[in-house]
């Protein structure tokens, strides 16, 4: 059953599986466990702590935005929170075409947000998931870990959908 649900995950559970992050480490295969500098902040309570804080409740509030349309399967709704290079190359029929119908989103939870710079993020996201096994009787219920890319442009964080 284990192995099931690992085949399961990588193959059909989120395109960018790639970029999938264990809970015991909260490090991506690619980064082939090594994990990047704390960022450090200032004290609790300056000005630069307060911007730092707004800025990550804003990406957080974007990131949750985009996932609650996924959830709804409201995939233009989605498609919106994609950088606008993306959109200018891709339809929004491409981006839903990224998406298969064996799994039902149920929630998600930003686990981490990692600081590239003010402008940029990799944000780290627990998927809650129901997955419809062919010829089962029910769903089993999963999670997983991905990691998604963001950026700020114009004071607007986008969503960079990876290959």
């Amino acid at each position: 059953m284990f192995l099931l649900r690992c085949l399961v995950v990588s193959l059909c559970v989120y395109p960018v599986m790639a970029y999938t992050v264990t809970p015991e480490s909260g490090v991506s295969a690619l980064e082939g466990g090594s994990t990047a500098a704390p960022v450090t902040s200032a004290p609790s309570g300056s000005p630069a702590t307060e911007a730092v804080e707004a800025r990550q409740e804003a990406l957080k509030q974007r990131v949750m935005a985009k996932w609650d349309a996924l959830i709804r399967k409201d995939f233009a709704a989605a498609y919106s929170f994609t950088s606008p290079g993306y959109r200018e190359l891709f339809s929004l029929n491409a981006f839903k075409g990224r998406f298969g119908n064996k799994v039902s989103w149920q929630r998600v939870e930003v686990v981490n947000v990692d600081w590239k710079s003010d402008d940029a993020a990799t944000v780290s996201i627990k998927i809650h998931f129901a997955y419809y096994p062919p010829q089962a009787e029910r769903a089993l219920d999963m999670t997983t870990h991905v990691k998604e890319s963001w950026v700020r442009v114009d004071g607007q964080w986008w969503y960079l959908v990876e290959k």
